[in-house]
């Protein structure tokens, strides 16, 4: 009888053991469930542009979730734009997919992220691509390598871009990185509309330079551009408006690789072609010589107001076979009507009779 006491004695103890073992068990599944999951629980604050505060799901604030701010969650619902304060650590995160250099983006940590602050992370950097001798992306936790090659947004990190890499990705924006290498031939037959530029490279009216110790070169021009007013830089690189297939209108502070060149061609700009569909020119300085239009049969209007008669050639505008209108300080040997000007300079105009 006490041995059969005893046996029942072990019996309950070694239950009453697993049953414990089971719910630290259950008790440790549950602590560590997919934070996804846990999620769906979560509440947040949210502040409206029309004065209302709204208490958020994980679900309703992304049905409205728009993008992420500087130091907030941004949302819109029927016209009202809202924001969910974000922590500190989401800061931090941002700044890294805005800012950072390959090894800082790497090493991103998403630890301490509320789920609906990755959420829209990813609703603001999803389409981008982070470019270091290959393709890097955040998706949704961590910047990782990619085999994905469809991007809206470029952004190349240091070094060189490979000539069919924009072309490949259809991206309409690019972002050039202080350590980025940019040559006009990476934007040929891309889709690209936009471009940001950190120092020492800059980006205006569709125009990239890049400032250096020598003087700012003109290194390129986006591709979809139809017409361009570049200004502000000593040098140009050849090939830099290559690119620039549909252009119609261009002016240009010299013709050349540089002011001081005493034989510029305006067609070291395109790699020697100009585009058929470059209709109007316009130089405000250096030497224009014999063959500064070489190439330009397509070209209907030039602009040389400013530049004086003795540095311009008496033989220019020979290749011009299509001019209908100059504009020029020079006396100019041809059947065209002459106008003074009021600046001092002639327009000639091509008879239509």
């Amino acid at each position: 009888m006490v041995k059969r006491n005893t046996f029942c004695k072990k019996s309950v103890i070694r239950a009453l053991i697993f049953a414990l073992l089971y719910l630290i068990c259950a008790l440790l599944c549950f602590l560590s469930f997919p934070r996804r999951t846990l999620a769906r629980s979560e509440e947040y604050t949210a502040v409206w542009s029309d004065g209302s505060v709204t208490r958020e799901s994980y679900a309703s604030a992304y049905s409205a979730l728009s993008g992420a701010g500087n130091g907030s969650v941004l949302l819109e619902r029927e016209g009202v734009c809202g924001e969910i304060a974000a922590g500190e650590a989401f800061a931090a995160f941002r700044t890294v997919l805005e800012e950072g250099s390959l090894p800082e983006l790497l090493a991103a940590d998403p630890e301490g992220l509320a789920p609906i602050e990755r959420a829209a992370l990813y609703r603001t950097f999803g389409n981008t691509v982070f470019y270091s001798a290959d393709y890097f992306a955040f998706d949704g936790t961590r910047v990782l390598r990619t085999a994905r090659r469809t991007f809206g947004e470029l952004v190349l990190l240091d070094g060189d871009l490979p000539a069919a890499a924009l072309r490949n990705t259809g991206a309409k924006k690019l972002v050039l990185r202080a350590d980025a290498r940019l040559a006009a031939a990476s934007l040929a037959g891309s889709a690209v509309e936009e471009c940001v530029a950190s120092p020492p490279y800059r980006s205006s009216g569709g125009a990239v330079y890049l400032d250096t110790a020598g003087g700012t070169r003109l290194v390129a021009a986006l591709p979809l551009i139809t017409s361009l007013c570049a200004d502000g830089y000593r040098f140009c690189d050849q090939g830099a408006l290559a690119p620039c297939t549909q252009l119609c209108s261009l002016q240009l502070p010299f013709a050349g690789s540089a002011e001081s060149a005493s034989d510029g061609r305006l067609a070291w700009a395109f790699g020697d072609e100009l585009p058929a569909s470059l209709k109007r020119v316009k130089l405000t300085g250096g030497t224009v010589s014999a063959f500064t239009f070489a190439g330009c049969g397509a070209v209907e209007e030039i602009d040389l107001c400013g530049i004086p008669a003795e540095d311009i050639a008496p033989a220019a505008f020979a290749r011009c076979t299509s001019l209908v209108r100059l504009h020029t300080s020079a006396e100019w040997e041809t059947d065209f009507s002459r106008t003074r000007l009021p600046c001092g300079c002639y327009l000639y105009e091509r008879s239509t009779r």
